[in-house]
């Protein structure tokens, strides 16, 4: 498997460095290049091919929002991960409709910065527990309107079945997720089955295209 290439863009010097560093520690992991700001990042993307770009959402010149909006016009399907200090509706929302595949909070664990970035250097995508959490109350407060934009329901899921969803699509077993709501493991493994049947796909692979698809059709819907 071929090293997947990496670029870093954030306004601030330290916390650019820091994950850096910690990065380049990582095995098959490779950083071609690190910006200060959107513009920045557009040039390097001119002359170096990156697969997952973590990218800030708020910085000076260009922010994340019309970084992501440029780069994904230039390299459709590159894995953009937003970081950003909160999980602010209105800033998942724009940063999702930009092209962003994956959302994260800056004070999350490294592991799962990792897991993140190897979730879309798969052509995944990767929403930190909180950022799903704002996801789910916003699929909350629009089924309870009955229908979405234009009469269409948001989706045919419940929110607990969403819930499981999510972790599914960001690769947690069946025992890590009972662990998260305090189920038992044989209940989870019921609701993957059920929801295979009821999205009518094969296999854990097309409950997560699925889940991205929801995420995309929902921001669009909340704008």
């Amino acid at each position: 498997m071929s090293a997947i290439r990496l670029m870093i863009v954030d306004d601030h010097n330290m916390f650019r460095s820091g994950i850096a560093a910690l990065l380049k520690g990582i095995e098959d992991f490779d950083i071609i290049g690190v910006a200060s700001n959107g513009e920045e990042a557009i040039e390097i993307m001119e002359t170096h091919q990156a697969d997952v770009i973590i990218m800030d959402v708020k910085m000076p010149i260009l922010d994340g929002v019309g970084a992501c909006l440029r780069i994904v016009d230039i390299k459709p399907g590159i894995g953009v991960l937003a970081l950003s200090w909160n999980h602010d509706r209105a800033e998942v929302v724009n940063m999702v409709r930009a092209g962003a595949r994956g959302y994260m909070v800056k004070d999350a664990a490294p592991s799962e910065l990792v897991t993140a970035i190897k979730a879309l250097a798969q052509g995944g995508s990767y929403f930190s527990k909180e950022v799903s959490v704002t996801l789910l109350g916003e699929l909350e407060s629009s089924n309870r309107k009955k229908n979405g934009v234009n009469g269409i329901h948001t989706s045919p899921l419940t929110v607990r079945e969403l819930e499981i969803l999510e972790f599914i699509s960001n690769e947690f077993t069946n025992k890590e997720i009972a662990d998260q709501l305090y189920i038992s493991p044989r209940t989870v493994e019921t609701h993957r089955r059920n929801l295979i049947q009821k999205l009518k796909v094969k296999n854990t692979v097309g409950l997560v295209k699925y889940y991205f698809n929801f995420a995309q059709r929902m921001t669009k819907n909340s704008a």
